[in-house]
């Protein structure tokens, strides 16, 4: 079972029909915002928020707090939008694999834009 850390961002099977063996299993990119002490203590869902490839033509800034961009880097092919507003929680094996850690000022970014639509 996959050992998710909060602020990784990992490929997710959001399809309805999970852990089905079959061909065409899409990957999509999730950020782990769930706090470790769930994710280590083995709790069966995570909180994420869903990222898309499908990235505004506007600026990030401009996307903000909505969409907050990631930029392509090791495993993660494209430039990713993470959309803040459809934080869900998912059972943990939709997790597929990590495609890497975001840095702190990335964190952080996103951080502000949960409290900011939340109102916290």
């Amino acid at each position: 079972m996959p050992r998710p850390v909060r602020g990784e961002l990992w490929a997710v099977d959001f399809e309805p029909q999970a852990h089905k063996e079959e061909p065409g299993k899409k990957a999509r990119p999730a950020l782990i915002v769930q706090t470790d002490a769930l994710n280590n203590a083995g709790h069966p869902t995570i909180i994420v928020i869903p990222g898309t490839s499908d990235v505004e033509s506007l600026s990030p800034a401009d996307a903000f707090p909505l969409r907050v961009r990631v930029q392509k880097t090791g495993k993660l092919k494209y430039d990713t939008d993470l959309l803040i507003d459809q934080v869900r929680a998912i059972s943990t094996r939709r997790l597929m694999y990590c495609y890497c850690t975001l840095g702190a000022n990335h964190l952080k970014k996103v951080e502000e834009a949960l409290r900011l639509l939340t109102g916290r």
